[in-house]
């Protein structure tokens, strides 16, 4: 029988993993990170109910939940979505789509794990799969070869640690005050200038990743081969979109 406390760690995890993939500023493996060091806290403890084999699952889970969610957002609603007004300005705005668009097309399910090592929102990246009919085996193969054997090294890397992190802690105890201001300043600056100052949409482009990008991407191609088929055409614009646009031409062509 699980405590109830331990329920809500549980819990916490999971819906927080769940909760970045749809934009909650804060990066993903941070609560993969919480997950470990809190098994890990607690496997002294005999009577505690957090086990490894119970969280390192969930949080697997957890991240092909969300993103298998953005895809699915994007198969059935995705066209609809893009005609809104704050969807075009802060998450997916005309030119991005087409960049996202144009990889996919160029580099297939590669761009996903490109995706999963820039620094902007992976959103709009898994949305834009299911835009463009991205087959579904596709799509969970490319977060599979991700989810499984990097949260668990992720997980596991934090249990190992914990001792040494609480070990650390403790010999600059008198200084935390000021740490933890510092880290406070740094995490308020670094999502200030993210998502006010540049709002940055990341496109899957390879070159964004320095020195490993092209070779991430190549590496999904491969994995990919046996399981590719051509990408349906780009997205055709709605009915509405092109009476919009002609109205907007004829508007111009009036003006001058």
């Amino acid at each position: 029988m699980l405590a109830w406390d331990d329920l809500i760690r549980y819990l916490g995890v999971f819906f927080t993993i769940i909760a970045t993939g749809f934009g909650f500023p804060l990066p993903e493996e941070v609560p993969i990170i919480a997950g470990g060091c809190m098994v890990s806290a607690a496997s002294s403890d005999p009577e505690s109910t957090l086990f490894w084999w119970i969280m390192l699952p969930m949080c697997i889970i957890a991240v092909v939940i969300g993103d298998g969610a953005l895809y699915m957002i994007g198969r059935l609603w995705g066209v609809r979505l893009l005609e809104l007004d704050w969807v075009k300005r802060k998450i997916l705005p005309p030119e991005k789509k087409a960049r996202i668009e144009k990889n996919f097309h160029e580099y297939g399910v590669g761009i996903l794990l490109v995706a999963r090592l820039l620094p902007g929102i992976r959103t709009p990246i898994f949305m834009m799969a299911g835009m463009i009919r991205l087959p579904l085996h596709r799509f969970l193969l490319a977060d599979g070869i991700y989810a499984i054997p990097g949260v668990s090294a992720i997980f596991w890397l934090a249990y190992w640690f914990t001792d040494a992190f609480a070990g650390a802690f403790h010999k600059v105890e008198e200084y935390r005050p000021w740490i933890i201001l510092g880290i406070v300043t740094i995490i308020v600056g670094v999502l200030a200038y993210k998502y006010l100052l540049r709002r940055h949409v990341a496109t899957g482009d390879p070159e964004g990743i320095p020195l490993i990008g092209e070779q991430v991407a190549k590496i999904g191609g491969v994995l990919d081969h046996h399981h590719h088929h051509p990408l349906p055409p780009p997205l055709e614009p709605l009915p509405e979109q092109i009476e919009q646009q002609e109205k907007i031409r004829k508007t111009e062509e009036g003006a001058t």
